[in-house]
């Protein structure tokens, strides 16, 4: 299984942590990190371990439909401020991927 998170504020470490630090086996892979700030990639990137870190793909939110297409995550996991979650879920939906979100959905 391939997984992208977007939004890499402090939600996104414990899926980040469970993917590369405890994962089920070895089909899971996290395969890109997405976000508006490029220091926050970085630092997060950081934090994964070297031998899994250059098979992650760091992308610009404004990016997410290239991210998609490049990396082809079968599960999209939106850790965004929840405000964007709902624009995230929709476009990762349409592409044929699952989705995981942090609650809620959509705030209206």
């Amino acid at each position: 299984m391939k997984y992208a998170i977007v939004g890499a504020g402090s939600r996104h470490a414990m899926y980040r942590d469970a993917l590369v630090e405890h994962a089920i086996d070895a089909s899971t892979e996290l395969v890109a990190l997405c976000d508006p700030n490029a220091a926050r990639l970085e630092h997060s990137a950081s934090r994964i371990p070297d031998d899994q870190r250059t098979g992650v793909g760091l992308y610009d939110a404004a990016a997410f439909d290239r991210m998609i297409a490049e990396r082809r995550p079968d599960t999209v996991i939106v850790t965004t401020p929840d405000f964007l979650h709902d624009a995230y879920i929709v476009q990762a939906l349409r592409a044929g991927c699952d989705v995981i979100t942090e609650k809620p959905m959509t705030i209206d």
